[in-house]
């Protein structure tokens, strides 16, 4: 199955400078992670670019094991914590507070049939099914305050963070958006995230950081749903290279005519079936 795939980021409107940042490649296998840093942590762009370099280099020992969606479940936090760890080691290295690291961090890969996608923190997810469909999926946090990976370096931090989101065992929020409506159901601060999504069935696949729900309109201070974005942003012309960088764009600068402006920093990553 022959898919295409991109990736780009833009800065926020309220921002000095971008926060979010992607890579993506095909070797081993097709791959987009992107990151989010916190914009209360100083140098997080710094944190946003190592994670994103550090879970690069160790995906492959991860993926090429073949595990099932219940053993990648499991060791979820296993390859979050070999994540981490390694970036913290980087930036003590150079002599920098591991606090830059506060970041959220999505990972996802192609195995040749399916998309697998594996969240830290909040984040989007939308897909386009093989009717046009579009359904989108948003990742909150009780306070806006994600779970980083960070808090795993220091158990006081962790600590902490439990007790500033109230409830940890209904920290999160996973919204799931649609024509027919919307759900939400709710988990513990630390349930691992994780999706999978059958190309056949979904042949686009999209992960994108929370800046996907930070558009607003300046004049009614109306914010747009998440699924609207979406929808606007998987309506690719084309799927020739740079076809995500095109669309974001693009997408951004029609929403600038309608006084609309990403107040955040948008990442996206985008699989797509060319067969």
């Amino acid at each position: 199955m022959m898919i295409a795939l991109d990736s780009y980021y833009a800065i926020g409107k309220l921002h000095l400078f971008c926060e979010d940042y992607a890579g993506q490649g095909r070797q081993p296998f097709p791959y987009v992670i992107l990151a989010d840093g916190c914009s209360a942590a100083l140098d997080s762009d710094l944190g946003a670019r190592l994670l994103v370099l550090n879970a690069r280099n160790l995906l492959p020992r991860f993926v090429l094991k073949g595990y099932d969606q219940a053993e990648r479940t499991a060791r979820h936090w296993s390859l979050g914590r070999r994540i981490i760890r390694r970036a913290a080691r980087q930036v003590r290295d150079l002599g920098v507070d591991t606090a830059v690291l506060d970041a959220t961090l999505l990972i996802a890969w192609c195995d040749g049939e399916s998309i697998h996608i594996h969240l830290y923190g909040d984040g989007c997810v939308a897909t386009r099914q093989a009717d046009g469909t579009v359904k989108a999926i948003q990742i909150e946090y009780a306070g806006n305050a994600p779970f980083y990976l960070s808090y795993l370096l220091d158990k006081e931090r962790c600590t902490l963070y439990q007790e500033a989101v109230g409830n940890a065992l209904t920290a999160q929020s996973i919204h799931e958006f649609s024509e027919a409506g919307s759900t939400v159901r709710q988990a513990a601060f630390d349930a691992p995230i994780v999706f999978d999504f059958d190309l056949t069935t979904f042949p686009t696949v999209a992960v994108a950081t929370d800046g996907l729900h930070s558009l607003i309109n300046i004049e009614t201070g109306e914010r747009v749903a998440v699924l609207e974005v979406a929808q606007r942003l998987l309506d690719f012309p084309n799927l020739e290279a740079g076809f995500v960088k095109r669309q974001v764009r693009n997408v951004l600068f029609e929403y600038v005519q309608e006084k609309v402006f990403n107040l955040d920093d948008i990442g996206l990553g985008v699989f797509s079936r060319t067969n």
